[in-house]
Formats: C-alpha cells, sequence, structure tokens
C-alpha cells in the first residue's frame, strides 16, 4: 500500500453539537471529494508540506496514520477540543502507511530534535482545558488539546488482550513517530516556540506508562479531581445544568440512555467489570462516573505509590490549581524547567482564571472554581457503597496521590 492524498469533507452530522462527535475521530468521518492521489515519496512531501497536516487518528484496519490538511480558515486555538475542530475543517487527508513512518519521521527528526514536549494526562471533568489555556497564555509553547490519535491507539492497546512483541514493538514506534509528526508541524508554524504541550483525552491514561516508555524524554504532567466534584461535574453536563432534569433523568432512572451515549470516554466499561456490575446500586450516571473514577486512579496510585515521579515530573489536582490560579501554573512550568516569563504573561495566565474556558462547547463546565453540588444523601451513599465493594486501595472519595503538590 502507498501513501496518498485525498481531498475529503467532513460528515454532515458532526457539524452538529452532541454526544456523537464526542467519540474518537476515525477515516470513516469523511466523505471522499475526489480520487486518491498516490504519494511516491511521503518522508519528502512531509518535509516540503508537513506545516500544513496535523495527525488526526490511526486506522488499525488498515493500518495507517491519517493527517489532515484544514481548510484556510482554520485555527488551532478557537475551539477547546483541537480533534473536533480538525474533523470538522478538514479538506485534504494524507494517508501514510505504518511501514512508511519511519522513513518520514526520520526524514525530520533533526528538525525537531531540540523541541521540549510536555504531555498533560488527566482523569475526567478534572479542569484540563483551564491548564492548557494558562499554559497557553504563557507565550512559551505550543499546546494543543486532545489528538485523537493517542485516543485510537489507547483503544487499540486496551482491546488486546494479549499484546505480543511485535505488535507492542509497533505501538511503541507509531507513538515516536506520531510525536515527530505534530512537532514538525507546529514548530514550521512558529518556529521560536521551541515547547510543545499536548493535553490528552482522559481514555488515554491507562497507556500513560506506554506513552512514557515510547518517549522516555517527554516531561509528563498528571492532573485530577476528587470524586465528588467529578460526579458532580458530570451531573450538570448530562443535564444541561438545569437542576430539575437531574432531578427528573436520576428519579425515572434514565440516565443509563445518557451514559450509553459516553461509554466510549471510560477507559474500559464498567458494564464489562464484573467487580462494578455486581455493585448493588442504581447504576446510573453516579455509579458509571464513580467506576470510571476508580479506575483511573487505581491506575494512578499503582504508577506514583512507590516512586512519585517515575512517570510523571508534576502531579496536582484540580482543587489547587483553582486555589493558587496563577502560582500554580508557575510553579508546574518551574518545575518541567520552562524559563523567561514576564510579567506580562503572569497576568495573562492570571486572567484564563477569569472566564470558561470550554464556552459554547455542549462539555462547559460551570465555569473556574464554581458553582453549587447537586450531590445529596443518596448520591453520597451510593458513592460510599461502591467504594466499600470494590475495595481498592483507592478507599476515598478525597485522596491525594503521592507526589501530588498541594502548596505553593
Amino acid at each position: 500500500m502507498m501513501a496518498y492524498l485525498r481531498q475529503v469533507r467532513c460528515k454532515s452530522v458532526y457539524h452538529k453539537m452532541g454526544l456523537h462527535v464526542l467519540k474518537p475521530t476515525s477515516i470513516h468521518d469523511f466523505e471522499p471529494v475526489k480520487d486518491k492521489v498516490p504519494v511516491a515519496n511521503p518522508a519528502q512531501f512531509f518535509r516540503d508540506h508537513g506545516r500544513d497536516y496535523f495527525v488526526c487518528c490511526a486506522d488499525f484496519q488498515t493500518t495507517t496514520l491519517v493527517l489532515v490538511k484544514p481548510k484556510e480558515n482554520f485555527t488551532l486555538k478557537r475551539d477547546p477540543f483541537f480533534r473536533e475542530a480538525l474533523r470538522r475543517q478538514a479538506g485534504e487527508l494524507f494517508v501514510i502507511p505504518f511501514t512508511q513512518l519511519a522513513d518520514v519521521a526520520a526524514e525530520v527528526t533533526g528538525d525537531v530534535a531540540h523541541i521540549t514536549t510536555v504531555f498533560v494526562h488527566i482523569t475526567l471533568r478534572c479542569g484540563s482545558t483551564l491548564l492548557i489555556k494558562a499554559l497557553e497564555a504563557s507565550g512559551l509553547m505550543h499546546t494543543l488539546s486532545e489528538s485523537d490519535v493517542y485516543a485510537n491507539i489507547s483503544r487499540y492497546f486496551l482491546s488486546k488482550k494479549d499484546m505480543t512483541e511485535d505488535v507492542t514493538k509497533m505501538l511503541l514506534g507509531l507513538i515516536r513517530h506520531t510525536n515527530t509528526l505534530f512537532n514538525y508541524a507546529l514548530l514550521q508554524k512558529d518556529p521560536s516556540k521551541t515547547i510543545t504541550c499536548y493535553k490528552m483525552r482522559g481514555q488515554v491514561f491507562p497507556i500513560s506508562d506506554l506513552m512514557q516508555r515510547a518517549l522516555p524524554e517527554v516531561k509528563n504532567v498528571f492532573l485530577y479531581r476528587n470524586l465528588l466534584d467529578t460526579v458532580d461535574s458530570w451531573a450538570h453536563v448530562m443535564a444541561e445544568k438545569r437542576y430539575w432534569k437531574y432531578w427528573l433523568i436520576t428519579a425515572l432512572r434514565l440516565d443509563f440512555v445518557y451514559i450509553n451515549s459516553f461509554v466510549h470516554w471510560a477507559p474500559t466499561s464498567p458494564w464489562e467489570n464484573p467487580l462494578f456490575v455486581s455493585i448493588p446500586v442504581q447504576h446510573g450516571v453516579v455509579w458509571f462516573t464513580t467506576c470510571v473514577w476508580l479506575e483511573f486512579m487505581q491506575k494512578a496510585h499503582k504508577l506514583t505509590k512507590t516512586d512519585a515521579h517515575q512517570c510523571f515530573h508534576v502531579i496536582l489536582r484540580y482543587e489547587e490549581l483553582c486555589k493558587y490560579k496563577e502560582k500554580m501554573v508557575l510553579k508546574i512550568m518551574d518545575s518541567l524547567g520552562i524559563e523567561g516569563i514576564d510579567e506580562d504573561a503572569k497576568v495573562k495566565i492570571r486572567e484564563v482564571f477569569g472566564f470558561n474556558s470550554q464556552t459554547g462547547h455542549s462539555l462547559a463546565s460551570r465555569g473556574p472554581c464554581r458553582g453549587e453540588s447537586w450531590l445529596g444523601q443518596s448520591e453520597m451513599g451510593i458513592i460510599s457503597k461502591i467504594i466499600e465493594h470494590v475495595n481498592m486501595e483507592i478507599n476515598r472519595p478525597d485522596c491525594v496521590l503521592n507526589g501530588t503538590m498541594t502548596r505553593i
């Protein structure tokens, strides 16, 4: 199979807001406009035109990496989620077989050797968009919020019950080459910025150790949030911030319909875990969110309990991010070895905390660090029963992982 170009357009369904736009991007989300155009030398093509193409997704059925050239009116910073904007604004695909990726990456590896890469790993509903906007406001780095290619890789990895050495080697190479291609495209946009920061989707966190193995030189940040606020945030999103709607949906036990729509956000489905399914509580949004949170946090505990910084250079909670604002952001950057932040940048970072970083999106929170909780005795009882039933090492909704930055 050869690399090829193909003019496309995004399927019309993805131009409409809804839970369907949150599923990981695939090559099938695009409709062909013209026939494929073979690219005989994809390495040279990427060197010459790489600034115009961003990595979009990985297709494991055809073993190809899909890059997208967006339309001329595309801007990186306008939307809170890069993945959705890139899909909607796709104008042309550049499809590269996995077998040719090493050659393409090798062509530009020297160009990006001086780039410092930061990965921000997250749980769900933990203020990561706020953090990435604050880091972007420093003016020192390229930031990119949630590419779906890593979600594709995570899905594929988690679907494999037995990982052969060859498959593991393939995935490690795919992660390395993807990072090289991303860095090259961003560097061409603005060569003065030599730091790239990529915020991962929550479903990527289960392979954070695999990604570190592929890219041991990358600086990793992990952001999480306490369980009660996480559940409350999901409840607000589900009910579109209307308490009467939340009360009605949960009272009629209709929330299972909603959670079926976003089950792909979880690393694995709670319905496929006998331990979670056997919990004697209503299997609604509180159950679902608590189970997913526990799975994330158990993984995080495993990675941090003996050596907090073996995988992550910085570990922080949403609570301290909101409390200390720009001071916490500056401490994060200092811990990552990022210098050169002037007073003007500090002001811009603080200003980020004054507005909703996801404004206009269906996932938008109630704004930074404010809003009353909807959780009552019923929800608290469900959460307590779940924690007691699973009997994990993570046994508190407000647990603090080893190595977490809790003070300035």
